[in-house]
């Protein structure tokens, strides 16, 4: 009773924030299926909110922004203290927020992730004693210099910051104006988990991961208003870009690694491990900064009793960061625009124990490299990476935070350290998707991880081999996912908004990666590399550093100049679909073989026909998506040999077929 009473506050208050703060709502169009070429439903359908969109002018049905598009943005500065083993992080913020948008916000809607830790907090999978805090507290807080109190049960909206909520909105003294500015100022502490599977927290004693730390004004978007959906650990995030100015005042001998740029090498670091840095930036030889015992021994950090370390970083979604004690240190980086011969940084810490990432530096190059040259082919836009050894497998603006693999059965299957490098790999192409390109991976997380496992793929049949990136990717995005047996109440199109499903990991797990992933890939074999990178390309040009939507993508690469493929879309991210072809049966015509495939699942898969004949030879005939669009149920392969045929094989490959029973023919 109490859940379902929760809930229905939260119901409550998202409508009473709706109508107090949201714009006024234009009215949409009747019919959410557009009308192209004549046709009625060849296009994709459209919710209300992006019809809405396209009448005001802040999205285009060509892809593009519209000439009306805006979005928020906010500069972080905050000074913090961090000092093992004591857990509790405090911390002095400034956020100047500014609000482009047509509309007066005469209120704000903070996010505060470390409130998940709560006892009382809503979660969608149990945890453990652990991953339980008090949450973050917010000591002092003030707008543009008046004082206010951070709880006020006298205000209006103080209903909406109840028990348990990820939210807390505050009244302001007076509405932001459209293009106006506010600087809100507040001090606050909190207690860092020991769960050191989670995101972020306590890795040991004296290793911590630090992420999701500071409050945040939550996403103010043209087509949907305020998110006030609840962090509740089933989805991921949806954060505004920002410009972040981070003090981490910690005691000497720790390394602190953080978002974007050191300012103050030198007041940190001893020279030698300043110039040693220096030269890894523009090596591609990985180089040993600082082994765990030069640290303890007082060799790498400057003296001062306590150190300031300043970091700076433009446009980004988040900021992360990390210190220990006893990590060794490598670093080296790799030319990520040929054209200019820009290089980034690729850095590593890591305990001595975890002796699968001795080669994670070198991962970390290859995968860079890749990314910014093959796919998606878009030199990386920050000036580093670091991959730390913590337990999460998640990605963060230049920060990864990576358990080690030694001894699991993933690990075992593939070459020494491949799969810890694998997983380094993906949570390094995520710089890409979500935060190159702004995606809100709480709502629409196919367009981060299903990009993001289909680059994974392309990367590991260099790693790999075609055979065994195909294993892998079969058992570890569609079989051990359970996306074969899943019930068809889960099984639901990649294009539902991910926020409105709780507690249905399955869906998420193979939805938003291996489904997803498998579209992309489809759509590469369907288009062509080149005309796909030509589309992949329009789309990453216009909405970078923008907050791109699902039609955004669809339609961008519908107007890039190679061709509207509505019918696709529609097919692999709105339907009802799955994977499930069939040999329906073979004859023969004046010495050529029809071969007749069904497709009972419907998906717009590509095939290959496995064909032998009587002579004992081979022949295989590929097929792309292309050959569903005119009828999705059958299509029918013709061979001119003149050879009389044994058997007709159908092998679809990474898309697994469900039921591979009927996949075969025999004469």
């Amino acid at each position: 009773m109490g859940k379902t009473f929760r809930i229905s506050i939260t119901t409550f208050c998202a409508l009473a924030l709706a109508s107090l703060l949201s714009p006024s709502v234009a009215s949409a169009n009747e019919n959410p299926w557009l009308i192209s070429n004549g046709h009625a439903d060849a296009g994709l359908y459209e919710p209300r909110h992006i019809q809405n969109a396209y009448e005001k002018g802040t999205r285009s049905r060509d892809g593009k922004p519209g000439p009306n598009y805006w979005q928020n943005h906010s500069v972080h500065k905050i000074k913090m203290t961090v000092a093992p083993p004591d857990k509790k992080v405090r911390g002095e913020q400034e956020i100047i927020y500014t609000n482009n948008s047509p509309d007066p916000l005469p209120a704000l809607v903070f996010r505060m992730y470390m409130d998940a830790h709560k006892p009382e907090a809503l979660r969608e999978y149990p945890t453990s004693r652990d991953f339980m805090t008090s949450g973050i507290t917010v000591e002092e807080f003030s707008v543009d210099g008046t004082v206010m109190l951070w709880e006020d049960p006298q205000s209006p909206l103080a209903g909406m910051n109840f028990p348990g909520s990820t939210m807390h909105t505050i009244l302001l003294p007076k509405p932001i104006p459209p293009k106006g500015s506010v600087s809100i100022k507040m001090r606050w502490s909190y207690d860092l988990v020991r769960d050191k599977g989670w995101k972020e927290g306590a890795i040991d004693e004296s290793t911590f991961f630090l992420a999701y730390f500071f409050p945040r004004v939550t996403n103010y978007s043209d087509e949907s208003g305020w998110d006030t959906r609840l962090f509740t650990m089933g989805r991921e995030f949806n954060n505004d870009f920002a410009d972040f100015e981070v003090e981490v005042v910690s005691p000497r001998d720790y390394v602190v690694w953080a978002t974007g740029e050191l300012q103050n090498p030198s007041d940190v670091l001893q020279p030698h491990i300043v110039a040693r840095l220096k030269e890894s930036e523009k090596s591609d030889q990985v180089a040993t900064i600082a082994e765990a015992a030069d640290i303890k021994g007082g060799k790498v950090t400057a003296r001062a009793e306590m150190l300031s370390w300043k970091w700076r970083a433009k446009h980004v979604p988040d900021f992360a960061l990390a210190l220990s004690n006893h990590y060794r240190w490598q670093a080296s980086s790799v030319v990520v625009a040929p054209e200019t011969g820009r290089r980034a940084g690729v850095q590593a810490a890591y305990a001595d124990s975890a002796t699968d990432f001795k080669p994670i530096v070198e991962y970390g190059r290859q995968a860079l490299q890749f990314a910014s040259t093959k796919y998606p082919g878009v030199p990386y836009p920050y000036p580093k990476t670091t991959i730390i050894l913590g337990g999460a497998d998640e990605e963060y603006p230049m920060m990864v935070n990576d358990g080690s693999n030694i001894g699991s059965a993933e690990a075992a299957s593939l070459p020494e350290n491949a799969f810890t490098g694998f997983v380094a790999t993906h949570e390094i192409l995520h710089s890409w998707f979500p935060f190159y390109m702004g995606i809100n991976e709480k709502r629409y997380p196919f367009m981060d991880e299903g990009w993001t496992t289909a680059f994974e793929y392309l990367r590991n049949r260099e790693v790999l081999g075609v055979e065994k990136a195909d294993a892998l990717f079969k058992d570890f995005r569609v079989v051990k996912v359970g996306w074969p047996e899943a019930a068809s109440g889960n099984d639901i199109p990649v294009i539902t908004p991910h926020d409105s499903l709780f507690g249905q990991a399955p869906v998420f797990a193979f939805n938003q990666y291996g489904k997803a992933a498998l579209g992309y890939l489809a759509l590469k074999d369907l288009m062509g590399d080149e005309a796909f990178k030509k589309g992949l390309h329009t789309f990453m040009e216009r909405w970078n550093g923008k907050r791109p939507l699902p039609w955004d993508m669809f339609n961008s690469f519908n107007n890039a100049g190679v061709g509207d493929h509505s019918w696709f879309f529609k097919n692999w991210f709105f339907g009802y679909n799955y994977m499930d072809l069939a040999v329906g049966g073979v004859r023969t015509e004046g010495g050529t073989h029809i071969v007749n495939v069904r497709n009972p699942g419907g998906m717009a898969m590509p095939f290959d026909l496995v064909l032998t004949y009587a002579d004992g030879t081979i022949e295989r005939v590929h097929r792309t998506p292309a050959t569903w669009q005119s009828d999705g149920g059958a299509t029918e392969v013709r061979v001119s040999k003149g050879k009389a045929l044994s058997t007709v094989t159908l092998d679809t490959g990474i898309f697994v077929d469900f039921n591979p029973k009927d996949n075969s023919w025999k004469q």
